[in-house]
């Protein structure tokens, strides 16, 4: 897998139409090793950055961009997912309030930066 990393904050659709115009989706670390290759690419920035993991359709079930579900593997932050200022459908990746790199929901219209990941041969 390829990764870009944007740093002009958009919306949480924003950045899902920004990946797809360059031919690949919002990051999905579906494991440990590309959650940390994904942080790693913020360090030692203090950012929060979107993911390709939603629950719009329905509240607290997520799944990733490509249809399929959350799985074995998460990294949420400790009360987390909250739904804490309501409509929080949309998940990021980063440190917040310095308890280490963790998810957390957020509401989709607030605008971060954000990662894509493209098959390699596929743009």
């Amino acid at each position: 897998m390829c990764y870009k990393v944007f740093n002009t904050p958009k919306t949480f659709i924003d950045s899902v139409t920004t990946c797809r115009e360059d031919g690949g989706t919002l990051a999905m670390p579906r494991d440990a090793e590309t959650n940390a290759l994904l942080a790693s690419f913020y360090v030692p920035y203090d950012h929060l950055f979107w993911i390709g993991l939603e629950d719009q359709e329905k509240e607290g079930k997520f799944k990733w961009l490509d249809g399929s579900a959350l799985g074995m593997y998460t990294l949420w932050s400790p009360g987390q997912p909250d739904s804490g200022v309501g409509d929080e459908d949309c998940v990021v990746s980063g440190t917040y309030r310095h308890q280490g790199h963790k998810w957390y929901d957020a509401a989709c219209h607030y605008e971060l930066r954000f990662i894509c990941q493209v098959t390699p041969g596929r743009t």
